[in-house]
């Protein structure tokens, strides 16, 4: 075989021909045994990056794998950045999740001495509504709807009597000073596992339902912060569109899971446990 025959490469960097053998080209001297022009197959459509891009639209798993099996250093770093990302994601979710299970489980440690004290039992109108919640699920005509709400409100409502609540336990959600000043206005929240409802004053109500700024209690619930563990008293008010303290059927009643209350007391509970 002469020269001319075993001439089948093309130096990348400056155009030289040499022979399919050399490891450097006789022109510029660069090393040319693995960037030979002509010894480089085809890619695979596969291979290409516009694809590994596209496929990271469409499904990113795919996209990643590709960037990382087929490009460069650069593409494998972005690769390693994103699994990062993901990675970081999921530590925090799953952080979350933790510390809001240990939040509720906090929550429910702290109050259940005092839930079991609470006049009338807390523990027993949660255990109502948990009961409400779970049938209010079941398929129904709208007759036997009517018929379970009619049962349920006065279930709810011989419960409460004529309305006082004593030492009931919550978590402050908002408290905020209206009517320039003169007055707060309170919104609890009783987040249980069994069942979740809020308890607040009447926001656009008379002043008489608001919390005066005159009085002792706003002196004590000014300073409290969202979160605090309170203890409760006072009575139970009707919604607005209705004289009964639950009124599950509208609307506008009970389905909301608020109770509207004049408060007589609000406690900061310690958290210790």
């Amino acid at each position: 075989m002469d020269d001319e025959e075993r001439i089948v490469m093309q130096c990348k960097y400056c155009g030289q021909t040499i022979p399919d053998n050399a490891n450097y080209c006789s022109g510029c001297g660069r090393a040319v045994r693995e960037e030979a022009t002509e010894v480089k197959r085809e890619s695979k459509f596969w291979e290409q990056g516009w694809f590994a891009v596209l496929m990271l639209f469409i499904f990113w798993p795919v996209g990643l794998y590709l960037l990382w099996r087929y490009h460069g250093v650069f593409a494998k770093a972005i690769v390693g950045i994103f699994l990062l990302i993901i990675l970081l994601t999921f530590i925090t979710a799953l952080g979350s999740s933790l510390h809001i299970g240990k939040s509720d489980n906090s929550f429910v440690k702290i109050t259940d001495s005092v839930v079991a004290e609470s006049i009338p039992s807390q523990k027993k109108f949660n255990e109502i509504q948990a009961r409400y919640n779970q049938n209010e699920k079941k398929s129904m005509t709208e007759l036997e709807k009517a018929e379970f709400n009619k049962s349920y409100e006065k279930e709810f409502n011989e419960f409460f009597k004529d309305g006082y609540v004593k030492k009931w336990c919550a978590k402050v959600d908002r408290i905020e000073s209206v009517n320039s000043g003169m007055a707060a206005y309170v919104r609890l929240s009783c987040d249980f596992p069994e069942a979740e409802y809020a308890v607040e004053t009447k926001r656009y109500a008379a002043d008489e339902m608001l919390i005066p700024a005159d009085s002792e209690l706003y002196k004590k619930i000014m300073p409290l912060k969202s979160g605090d563990v309170v203890v409760f008293s006072g009575k139970l008010v009707s919604g607005d569109y209705s004289k009964k303290i639950v009124d599950l059927t509208t609307s506008y009643g009970y389905k909301n899971k608020k109770l509207y209350i004049d408060f007589t007391d609000i406690e900061k509970m310690s958290t210790k446990e």
